[in-house]
C-alpha cells in the first residue's frame, strides 16, 4: 500500500468537524455500521456498480474506498479495480488525497476513475483543481455528490413479473439546513455548488457530461463525464 497523507487540518464550523484529518482517522465502524444497512445507502452502492459496469472498463481506479462494497463487486465481476483512500484504516491499495494521485499514479492507465461521495469533504475552493486531478487519470468519470436541499416524495420501482422501470414523484424543499457533518458544501448549498454551475465546470474538462439522481435514494446526485473537451 502506498501511503502520502499530505493532511489539511480540520476545521469546525455550523457543518461540524471537516477536513482531512477528520477522513483519514474515521473508524472502519463509519463505512460498516447500522446506518451503511438503509435500503437507500445499500441501493446508491448498488446504483454504482451498475454504472461503472455500464461503462464496461477493463480498469477502474476507485477514489474513496468506503466499505469496499463497489471495488469487491467489480473484482468478483473480471474487472481490475485499483483503490484509493485519504484513510490508511481502510485497506485502499493507495493511501493519498485525491490532488497528489497523478503524480503517484504517472504511466497507470484506467478506463474510469470513480470519485464517489468525496469531493463534499474538500473546500469548494479546490473543486477545479479536483476535477482537473480526476480528468489526468481516466478518460472517464463517475461522481456522485449529496444533495443539499430535502426530498419529498415518493420513489419506487414498478413493473410486472420480472421488468420494472424506476419511479419518482416528488419535489425538493428549498430550504436551508445543516450541512451534514464532515461536508464543507453540498449541491444547493450555496449559488456557487448548484447542479448546473458544477456540470458547467466539468463540461470545461470533459466534452460529455451526463448528470442525474439516484433513483431510490434522492439525496445523491450522479455525473458521467467522457472524452476530453475542446479547446477554447
Amino acid at each position: 500500500m502506498i501511503q502520502n497523507h499530505g493532511m489539511e487540518g480540520a476545521m469546525t464550523g455550523r457543518h461540524g468537524r471537516v477536513g482531512a484529518q477528520r477522513e483519514a482517522t474515521l473508524d472502519r465502524g463509519h463505512y460498516v455500521g447500522e446506518a451503511n444497512f438503509t435500503p437507500e445507502h445499500l441501493h446508491s452502492m448498488s446504483f454504482q456498480v451498475l454504472q461503472l459496469h455500464a461503462l464496461r472498463p477493463r480498469r477502474v481506479l476507485e477514489v474513496g474506498v468506503g466499505n469496499g462494497f463497489v471495488s469487491t463487486f467489480l473484482r468478483q465481476s473480471g474487472i481490475e479495480v485499483v483503490t484509493a483512500d485519504i484513510n490508511p484504516g481502510l485497506g485502499a491499495d493507495i493511501c493519498a488525497p485525491l490532488d497528489q494521485l497523478p503524480a503517484l499514479l504517472v504511466g497507470e492507465r484506467f478506463d474510469v476513475v470513480s470519485c464517489c461521495e468525496v469531493l463534499e469533504h474538500i473546500p469548494f475552493e479546490q473543486f477545479g483543481a479536483q476535477l482537473d486531478a480526476l480528468r489526468t487519470l481516466a478518460p472517464q468519470a463517475f461522481l456522485s455528490l449529496p444533495g443539499h436541499f430535502p426530498w419529498l416524495g415518493l420513489a419506487g420501482r414498478l413493473g410486472v413479473h420480472n421488468r420494472f422501470v424506476n419511479v419518482a414523484l416528488g419535489l425538493r424543499i428549498p430550504c436551508r439546513r445543516r450541512l451534514t457533518d464532515g461536508h464543507y458544501w453540498e449541491i444547493g448549498s450555496h449559488w456557487r455548488t448548484r447542479r448546473a454551475a458544477l456540470v458547467a465546470a466539468m463540461r470545461t474538462r470533459w466534452a460529455q457530461v451526463d448528470s442525474g439522481v439516484f433513483p431510490l435514494h434522492r439525496y445523491h446526485y450522479w455525473f458521467r463525464c467522457a472524452g476530453a473537451a475542446a479547446l477554447p
